[in-house]
């Protein structure tokens, strides 16, 4: 029988042996974490939810589940549903590695992994099947005024062959307080089904949120994520998605907007580890205030693989002089028989598009809504619960105010 408290002992002397990355690593070049290894923490001790500390669109019927400063609180009672201290009662051993990963580069690159499976004592795992194959998963987090709160959310999740499911984590936090969230999401997409990920990200802007999605692929799966980040204090997430055999596909799209003094940091990994494989990537993000995000892409293509299909691309639009995005989209590749492609843009809105629009009577607070509002069109109608869309559009009109 395998423990929580096993993974966490583990992991714990791992982090010790290697500790936090410095600017000489690359993923870690343009990330300052000078102020959150400063910082007090403590541990939560209350778990009482407050539907006033949060908004939420859930006139859906889709199951719910909800997780309070890293503790799950409610559940769907359903064999498809167990917590982690459950599983890993009759769990196998490659389950239980799947927590520290056998990698020492995946130990240097990614710290805050090896640190919530250090300090994690609850979670949640999911098997979708046909007959439980949407979800919507709540992550909340509040604070305090005075020391940072702790939490280390853990979800894992596994989808079985020939489903197509719907997975929405909406990520909250209280408005003001102060934490910090270590949150690890690890999903196995088997072959032949289909998954579509919706990320929404509303944080305290005195938050430190840390975020690590690790999405596994079989022959012809296909994963859809859209990710938006509508309000921030210090962000980061890290994608690892691994593309492990033919005919695999994924689609990661993502919105960040950046307001006062936000930290908004994406680092994507895309592992082609198998022939016949395909992938996109498109990020935008709109930066104001004194914002500042990172945008760190990369594409591997070992040297057996072959025939392989990628693109990404990062568009930006900062709207002050205080503003700022590091854009880095780059390539890996070991071999020839390959098509990939990559691009990042940083600008102002366009001046001409402006004056039209000027020229035609309208403000031109609303004039450049119009053009925020296009750049930002191509994301969001990709979303395909309606209910979802609408709540995004509505948060987005009620944050971007020119």
């Amino acid at each position: 029988m395998y423990s929580i408290n096993d993974i966490n002992n583990d992991a714990a002397k791992i982090f010790k042996s290697v500790g936090f990355p410095d600017k000489k690593n690359e993923f870690w070049k343009y990330t300052n974490l000078k102020k959150f290894q400063s910082i007090n923490k403590s541990k939560p001790k209350k778990f009482n939810l407050s539907k006033k500390s949060f908004k939420e669109f859930y006139d859906i019927s889709i199951p719910i589940i909800t997780i309070l400063n890293g503790k799950v609180i409610s559940y769907p009672k359903d064999k498809s549903c167990s917590l982690l201290l459950d599983k890993f009662k009759n769990c196998s051993k490659f389950f239980y590695n799947s927590f520290i990963p056998n990698d020492e580069i995946i130990f240097k690159n990614n710290p805050f992994l090896i640190l919530n499976s250090a300090h994690f004592s609850d979670g949640i795992f999911l098997n979708m099947n046909s007959d439980f194959n949407d979800v919507v998963i709540q992550i909340i987090t509040d604070g305090k005024k005075n020391n940072y709160q702790e939490s280390y959310p853990r979800v894992h999740i596994d989808i079985e062959q020939n489903v197509q499911s719907k997975i929405i984590l909406h990520h909250i936090g209280s408005n003001d307080e102060k934490y910090y969230k270590n949150m690890v999401l690890n999903v196995d997409v088997n072959q032949n089904s289909k998954v579509s990920f919706t990320n929404i990200f509303e944080e305290s802007n005195h938050s430190f949120s840390m975020n690590n999605i690790i999405l596994n692929q079989k022959s012809n799966s296909e994963v859809k994520q859209n990710s938006f980040y509508l309000t921030s204090g210090f962000i980061r997430t890290d994608i690892s998605n691994n593309l492990n055999e033919p005919e695999s596909y994924s689609s990661l799209n993502g919105l960040f907007l950046g307001g006062n003094d936000d930290f908004i940091d994406n680092n994507i990994i895309i592992n082609h580890n198998s022939k016949y494989t395909y992938s996109k990537v498109l990020y935008k993000g709109i930066m104001d205030g004194k914002s500042n995000a990172v945008f760190n892409a990369l594409v591997n293509v070992p040297f057996k693989s072959k025939q392989i299909d990628s693109d990404q691309k990062n568009h930006n639009i900062i709207l002050s002089k205080t503003a700022k995005i590091n854009s880095n989209p780059k390539l890996k590749i070991s071999c020839d028989d390959v098509k990939c492609a990559h691009g990042s843009t940083i600008g102002n809105l366009d001046e001409d598009a402006l004056f039209y629009l000027r020229s035609r009577g309208i403000s031109l607070k609303k004039s450049k809504q119009i053009l925020l509002k296009s750049f930002m069109n191509e994301l969001i109608d990709n979303l395909s619960i309606e209910e979802v869309k609408s709540y995004i559009d509505n948060r987005i009109g009620d944050i971007i105010k020119c």
